[in-house]
Parts: structure tokens; C-alpha cells; sequence
């Protein structure tokens, strides 16, 4: 067995294992799988937890807590190697019935889903460091405390890829996997740039030829999902380009820190890829539209991830986006989570 395969495998048996155990055993899985010093990045407001005991008692136990039957669902996991490092990366959701609070979010002690994305490094054969990326906005939306304008695109769940398409737990295909990760590449390097905004080539997505013409790009609670160049075009690119006139991507240095940012992960695995950063974008809010927010002002950072799959004919059909939308909010001057204490919490005086 391939070392790709082997911890595709470990990271698919550790996710499920972990939500298979009881609130008790939440630590002993981290035990068996990861590094008693692994590190973990985990989306607003968790951020940097050092430590798989710190990630037992900070993130991991009080979700089995809030949903105490909670299954996994994988959508596909793929494995590789980027900047030398060996990787890995899954998409999917846990299911359960949210009976207690989670983050301050009121249970609705219902089916709820939680969407989320994990991308690890391994090292000798556990994690050494994760990325935990958890869709909250849509959490609090399902909870009836949504706290932004109407989404633009769907707020449905989101789907998986069709049977047959690839990324099982079976094999790793990497020489598919590379040339995935080209057209991947070179549909990036194709975005729009600053100041390209008003340019008619950017008004009609310009990177188009490399999507399928019935192209569904999932985005977070907030944004939603939209089929088509044109719904991704109206439902989101045109606003984000508008919010954002002088983004830029970070150069990240191969040969620089694990933590520096800029893509911490690429990798292909037959039609499927990956790629995230951490943060991998820097931008000043000037436009509004973007979230229903007026425009701030400030500086912020982006971490997001996007996976992507390619049909036969290598148009990339599927792309699967978490962005950290509290993080954004937050660094905008809006705390979601904070604000929410007094919508749910009738104990709280609303006066001063």
C-alpha cells in the first residue's frame, strides 16, 4: 500500500471514528490517530489550538456534546503530496440532532447538518497538523438566528459527487490527480486581477472555457450555491470582485515555514483536487453589496479552500468552497457570535 493511500485510509477511519465514540473517548481517538502536539487550525472563533488534549476539550467534546448522535458522512477524501509533505483531504458533513448549545447557537434539538472540510499533514503515520473548516453561519441559519441579508445563491445543503466519479477509499490516482490539478491551476492563475474589475473580459468570466457549462459551485451560508458561470457570476463573482477591487493572492515561499501563508495545500487525486490557503488572499472591504455589509474599510484576510472535480471531458463540473465568513465578519467589526448572546439568551438585558 502507497503512503497516499495508507493515510487517506487513517484520516477516513480516524473522522469516523471519532464520531462514532462517546463523549468519554473523544481523547483516546486522538490519542490513536494524531500526535500528542499537533496543531490545529480551526475556523472562527476556534482559531489556533495546540494540542490534540486542548482540541478534545475545545472543539471536538463540546460538538459531541451539542450533537451526541452525530454520524459522519464523507463526501470523497483525497491524498497526495505538496511541498514535499504528505497530505490529505476530506469533504463532507456530520448529521445529528443538535440537543444542546453549541458556540452560544440555541439547539433546535432537530436534524441539523454541519458542513465542514479537513485537510491534514502526516507524519509517520498520524496527524500532525489539521485544518478544521466549519460552516457556523449555516449552523445558526438552521437555527432559526441567521444573521445576515438573504442569501444570493441556494442555502440547501449541499450535494456530493455523483457515483462512479472517483476519490475512493480504494486507490489513489495521482498521475490524474496531477493533470486535475493543472486545469485547476491554470483556471486560478486566469481570475480576474486588481483593477480588472470594469474590463468586459472580467464582466463575462473570463476563466470560463475551463467550466462546465452547468457548473454548480457550492459556497458557505451567506454567499449560497448557484449553477452556471452566469449564477456564479451574479450570485457571487461580481459582488466579491465589487467588495474587493484591490485583492491579492499571497506568493507563498515552498521552501519557507509550514505556517507562512498562501496555499498550504494543492493536491489532485484522479478528477478531484484541492487547494487552500491559510489565509490565501488579503483584500480592502471597499464596496458593499458583498454580504449585504457596507463597505468597511479595513483590511482583512480570507481563509478558504475549494475543492473541485472534473467530468470526462476535464471541465471542472463540481467546486465545493468554505470560506471563514466569521473570521471576515469579525475583522470587518461585526461578531456574530457575541451579537447572538442577545437574541438568545432572554436572561441578557438589551438596554445599557
Amino acid at each position: 500500500m502507497s503512503d497516499h493511500l495508507a493515510n487517506k485510509q487513517l484520516t477516513a477511519h480516524f473522522l469516523t471514528e471519532l464520531a462514532e465514540a462517546p463523549e468519554t473517548g473523544i481523547e483516546a481517538v486522538l490519542d490513536r490517530f494524531c500526535h500528542a502536539d499537533c496543531h490545529w487550525e480551526v475556523f472562527h472563533p476556534f482559531g489556533r489550538i495546540d494540542g490534540s488534549a486542548k482540541a478534545a476539550e475545545l472543539l471536538w467534546t463540546p460538538l459531541k456534546r451539542a450533537v451526541p448522535d452525530y454520524e459522519l458522512r464523507l463526501g470523497f477524501v483525497i491524498a497526495g503530496e505538496y511541498e514535499g509533505r504528505e497530505q490529505v483531504s476530506a469533504l463532507g458533513h456530520a448529521m445529528g440532532t443538535f440537543d444542546r448549545p453549541w458556540l452560544g447557537i440555541p439547539p433546535t434539538h432537530g436534524l441539523a447538518f454541519f458542513r465542514f472540510g479537513f485537510n491534514a499533514i502526516v507524519r509517520e503515520g498520524r496527524i500532525a497538523k489539521a485544518y478544521v473548516l466549519l460552516d457556523v453561519i449555516d449552523v445558526m441559519r438552521q437555527a432559526g438566528f441567521y444573521p445576515l441579508r438573504r442569501m444570493p445563491g441556494s442555502s440547501e445543503q449541499w450535494p456530493f459527487p455523483p457515483t462512479g466519479s472517483g476519490a475512493t477509499l480504494d486507490s489513489v490516482d495521482e498521475q490524474r490527480g496531477a493533470a486535475t490539478m493543472a486545469i485547476v491551476r491554470e483556471m486560478q492563475l486566469g481570475l480576474p486581477k486588481p483593477g480588472e474589475i470594469h474590463n468586459q473580459d472580467s464582466a463575462k468570466g473570463r476563466h470560463s472555457p475551463h467550466w462546465h457549462e452547468n457548473m454548480n459551485w457550492y459556497g458557505p451560508a451567506g454567499i449560497g450555491s448557484m449553477r452556471g458561470v452566469r449564477g456564479f457570476r451574479d450570485c457571487h463573482g461580481a459582488l466579491f470582485l465589487q467588495a474587493f477591487p484591490d485583492r491579492a493572492g499571497i506568493v507563498r515561499d515552498a521552501e519557507g515555514p509550514e505556517d507562512a501563508p498562501g496555499h498550504y495545500t494543492r493536491l489532485g487525486d484522479g478528477r478531484f483536487a484541492v487547494t487552500g490557503g491559510w489565509p490565501s488572499l488579503y483584500a480592502t472591504h471597499t464596496g458593499g453589496q458583498w454580504l449585504g455589509l457596507p463597505p468597511s474599510g479595513r483590511k482583512i484576510e480570507m481563509r478558504v479552500a475549494d475543492w473541485y472535480r472534473l467530468d470526462p471531458n476535464d471541465k471542472i463540473i463540481d467546486n465545493w468552497v468554505m470560506i471563514d465568513i466569521p473570521h471576515i465578519l469579525d475583522q470587518m467589526g461585526l461578531d456574530v457570535l457575541d451579537d447572538l448572546r442577545f437574541f438568545a439568551d432572554p436572561t441578557l438585558s438589551r438596554l445599557p
